[in-house]
């Protein structure tokens, strides 16, 4: 009998432990999130388009006389000034013809002097009545004569001393030389380049640019231009020309000026030229994956303590990383960046320290859930 009392004990006190134990509440667990501050910047989104750099002026020197080279002055990479001598030809030739012409223009200039005070002489004895029409009529004719042929005279030797000055080839503006093609003791010609001149200064950049994109923009706009190979920050261009009509591969040449006084843009160098589609300053702007999409429903979860609230937004310009609200939103309010697929409205989160959970474990969580 004591016996069965005593195992009658033991089965109440651990009948009654079990049931103590299944009365105590177990604290439940938080859902992690990552959250960004909500805050004012700006945003935009732009039509980017490639193209090549090229001076804004080519010029091609070819003589005007031609003739055997000299000598020249410049190589390639020099800078030159406008009407500095590239290089000179042969002009003895021409030489001899100007002294020959000099000779007879001042032979002319006397004959003209004497033909004309005869003329001026007998002028007076025609009116005295000692000379007749004939007569004068001959003297008039030999002074006008005289005249012309001094006046002829006078065009050769413009021509020749032309001819003498174009001998010493100048260079039509400032810039720098990117080709020679003559040699002392060449030939210089008409049919081939001597100096290519650029004018690097200033460079053009073209690019096609779809009809999409055409009308958003006009002469004067200011674009951003990269250029790895001359700087990790953009470049600020201005467009130059647009065409109106689009070429066979259906898009429109714009070109873009850019300042190069330092001639660190070479012509050839590859170059993205960034024409803004649609911007705003001073916007509402959160990370491209706070906002979610359901049933057409744009919306966030902005944590208010320790719950996260479902608020719907509108949204305007979008971008790759970055998206505007347009609606109403408190700024600094904590918007759930990180851990928003896995939550619901008033649901309790607790706000984790991003360096502390590295940010591919929660993408690898979402991955997987996806799937």
């Amino acid at each position: 009998m004591k016996e069965k009392l005593i195992l009658f004990s033991l089965c109440t006190a651990l009948l009654t432990g079990c049931a103590g134990g299944a009365s105590e509440e177990e604290e439940p667990v938080l859902r992690s999130v990552e959250v960004s501050t909500i805050g004012k910047d700006s945003i935009s989104n732009n039509f980017t388009y490639s193209g090549k750099a090229a001076p804004s002026k080519e010029i091609s020197v070819v003589p005007k006389i031609p003739g055997e080279v000299m000598h020249y002055n410049f190589e390639v990479g020099d800078t030159v000034r406008e009407n500095q001598v590239l290089f000179t030809v042969d002009s003895s030739h021409l030489s001899d013809q100007l002294r020959s012409s000099e000779a007879s223009y001042n032979a002319s200039k006397l004959n003209l002097e004497n033909t004309e005070k005869i003329y001026n002489n007998n002028k007076v004895l025609f009116e005295e009545g000692i000379i007749s029409q004939a007569e004068i009529d001959q003297m008039e004719l030999a002074y006008e004569s005289a005249k012309a042929n001094i006046e002829a005279l006078e065009v050769n030797l413009d021509v020749l001393k032309k001819n003498m000055s174009d001998c010493s080839v100048t260079a039509p503006m400032s810039g720098v030389i990117v080709s020679r093609g003559v040699e002392r003791g060449s030939y210089a010609s008409q049919s081939a380049s001597a100096y290519v001149i650029m004018d690097l200064s200033t460079i053009k950049v073209e690019v096609g640019v779809s009809e999409q994109a055409i009308n958003t923009i006009k002469v004067g706009d200011e674009v951003e231009v990269k250029m790895s190979a001359v700087s990790n920050t953009p470049l600020v261009g201005k467009i130059s020309t647009i065409s109106p009509a689009s070429n066979q591969t259906g898009t429109y040449s714009v070109k873009i000026e850019l300042n190069n006084k330092d001639g660190a843009i070479k012509s050839g160098m590859l170059a993205e030229v960034s024409f803004t589609k649609e911007a705003a300053e001073d916007a509402l702007v959160l990370p491209r994956n706070a906002v979610l999409t359901k049933n057409n429903e744009n919306y966030i979860y902005v944590v208010e303590g320790d719950t996260a609230k479902k608020v719907p937004v509108t949204i305007g310009i979008e971008t790759g990383e970055t998206i505007q609200i347009t609606s109403e939103l408190p700024e600094g309010a904590q918007v759930v960046t990180r851990g928003q697929t896995y939550i619901t409205d008033g649901e309790k989160v607790t706000i984790s320290d991003p360096e502390a959970a590295p940010a591919a474990s929660t993408t690898e969580e979402d991955t997987a859930k996806e799937e």
